[in-house]
């Protein structure tokens, strides 16, 4: 008998380069790109800072709900999930913005409401955690586990190596994994006050960069279960993945790569493959100093000089943070279906402490393993193979 794989059965994703994964993967294979712009949601207090914002003329939480509803629709279309799969599967949300973006929303309400009254304080109390699980629960009949991991810049990346442990285990039989980021006040003002933020460009790997430019977005990946595909259909495998959490420190993985060196090592332990096995790497990337350093380090350390070409989305989509995983994988996924992997956007500049330029031309999307990356704030890691057979 076949043993079980976990396998990627569909995905959907809303940024700032289109209302759909296969969208955005179109544009950013063409370069059809745009720097990052003063944003005009209306809920921000100070719309000086600039990032790479989803165009849209309702309110924010209409907003929101749409980017979720599309991301969803497109995931469940490609899937063909019937209404039984839909309800038997499990949910899986990763966010930081989606708890407080109500609460940003009604405080900018009350105070365009009221204009003579003294501004009241921003409430960081939400609805609790679970609030964008129960709504997509509740919204496409989802009645397995359902779940929110807010965790910083992992959050959902963390929810697609979970959930393809718990197929493994079998304790579910689908997940339905959901990456959702809107853009916040905290978030924006947050970064720019610990200089991480930087208001010309999003540089990663660059030696120019000075810090990172957010995104907002959502996206939708599905796994189960499966004894594969037939022969001849492309299909694509969850092979494995490793969660650290890295307690030296709050904010660095440790710029001497160490730390990122074993967390993708363990990875590829996991997925049972060796470096050299990896076609191409979707880095974490986002083009602040140290967390750059410290990427860009310890996969030289691992890969040497047979490292695979490296690609960061960040510069063309921003960070997503909480999102960043679920959106960056899917529209990856959306970029092999189309045959080609993206250039990395954004660089200018060699920078000899970090040892590699990365990818700076399109470059065609073998069958092979993938490696995604992704280090947060909280010491948090993420890395897993996704393999396109």
């Amino acid at each position: 008998m076949a043993q079980d794989i976990i396998s990627i059965r569909g995905w959907g994703a809303v940024t700032t380069l289109g209302w759909s994964a296969n969208e955005t993967a179109r544009n950013l294979i063409a370069g059809h790109t745009h720097p990052a712009a003063r944003c005009q949601s209306s809920h921000l207090i100070n719309r000086e800072y600039k990032a790479f914002e989803v165009a849209y003329s309702g309110s924010v939480m209409e907003k929101s709900a749409a980017m979720i509803d599309c991301a969803i629709r497109e995931a469940f279309t490609r899937a063909e999930l019937s209404a039984d799969e839909i309800a038997e599967s499990c949910l899986l949300v990763g966010t930081t913005g989606g708890l407080f973006i109500r609460n940003e929303h009604e405080f900018t309400e009350y105070v365009k409401n009221n204009p003579q009254e003294e501004s009241p304080a921003i409430a960081c109390r939400n609805r609790g955690p679970g609030e964008v699980s129960d709504w997509i629960a509740a919204k496409y009949g989802i009645r397995g586990m359902a779940m929110t991991l807010s965790m910083a810049c992992v959050s959902s990346s963390h929810a697609l190596v979970i959930a393809s442990q718990l197929l493994a285990q079998k304790k579910v039989e689908r997940a339905i994994i959901v990456g959702y980021e809107p853009l916040l006040n905290l978030t924006l003002h947050g970064f720019a006050s610990l200089l991480l933020y930087d208001d010309e460009k999003c540089r990663p790997f660059c030696n120019k960069r000075s810090g990172m430019q957010i995104g907002e977005g959502a996206a939708v990946v599905i796994m189960e279960r499966s004894k594969g595909s037939s022969p001849g259909k492309t299909y694509y495998r969850f092979a494995g993945g490793y969660l650290f959490n890295d307690t030296a420190s709050l904010t660095s993985a440790g710029v001497d790569g160490e730390l990122v060196r074993n967390v993708i090592q363990r990875s590829l332990s996991s997925a049972g493959i060796s470096a050299g096995d990896i076609v191409a790497i979707k880095a974490h990337g986002t083009g602040t100093r140290d967390n750059d350093l410290s990427e860009g380090r310890g996969m030289v350390k691992l890969f040497g000089d047979k490292l695979p070409p490296v690609v960061s989305l960040k510069g063309a989509l921003g960070h997503q943070l909480g999102a960043a995983g679920a959106v960056e994988t899917a529209v990856w996924l959306s970029c092999l279906e189309k045959g080609t992997i993206p250039r990395s956007f954004g660089f200018e500049e060699f920078d000899a402490e970090i040892g590699f330029i990365p990818s700076q031309i399109n470059t065609p999307a073998m069958a092979g393993a993938y490696l995604f990356t992704f280090f947060g704030f909280g010491g948090t890691c993420t890395s897993y193979v996704v393999i396109k057979n």
